[in-house]
């Protein structure tokens, strides 16, 4: 089982003996970092779709042009 140490100065925080590492005991907190992590996938996904999107748009355009000055 994993030990863990009082961060000083933060009450929320707690170092992993075994790792090292800094854990928020904040569950709240927890789940709103998670929240904000979909969030921001979500974002990105449309972006990525819009950019899509406009590349095939434009694609179209430089076919439909091709046939007007050919």
């Amino acid at each position: 089982m994993n030990e863990y140490a009082q961060v000083e100065g933060h009450s929320n925080l707690a170092r992993d003996e075994e790792s090292s590492a800094i854990v928020n005991t904040d569950i709240e907190q927890w789940k709103l970092a998670k929240q904000r992590k979909m969030r921001f996938q979500t974002q990105a996904n449309e972006i990525n779709n819009l950019k899509s999107e406009v590349g095939e748009i434009k694609e179209l355009l430089h076919g439909i042009l091709g046939k007007l000055n050919g």
